[in-house]
């Protein structure tokens, strides 16, 4: 069976690593960028059936990524990842179009169920701030 394929982005270094090794057992990770800028021509050149974004990158952050992704039904849905869990920056990126927001004190427990329920088209809930 082919795996999903994956655009991820994240501008430290280490963490676009790990993220990229958490991912590989379930999806081909076909790309990777550290701003915003460089995801959308990311997507134009590997069509990823998702995109799995840092909130905060230079260049387009994550939420304007999402904005621009969202004006046309054919491109991949958006998986943000951040540290911030104030719920109004989550709720600005649900209203800008992501279907999955993760927190990454919680990235281990819950990266491949959200990449999992938003490839379905479902909305990955959120677990409780702490």
């Amino acid at each position: 069976m082919q795996k999903h394929r994956l655009l991820v982005a994240d501008d430290h270094p280490a963490f676009l690593t790990k993220l990229v090794l958490l991912l590989t057992s379930n999806f081909d990770v076909v790309a990777t960028a550290t701003d915003g800028n460089a995801v959308l021509d990311l997507i134009r050149r590997y069509a990823p059936d998702l995109v799995i974004l840092d909130l905060d990158m230079p260049g387009l952050n994550g939420i304007e990524v999402t904005r621009e992704l969202a004006k046309s039904s054919k491109d991949p849905p958006v998986l943000i990842c951040s540290i911030i869990t104030d719920p109004d920056v989550v709720e600005a990126a649900r209203q800008a179009g992501a279907l999955a927001y993760v927190f990454k004190t919680r990235i281990e427990q819950d990266l491949i169920l959200a990449s999992k329920s938003v490839l379905q088209g479902k909305p990955f809930p959120l677990p409780a701030s702490h």
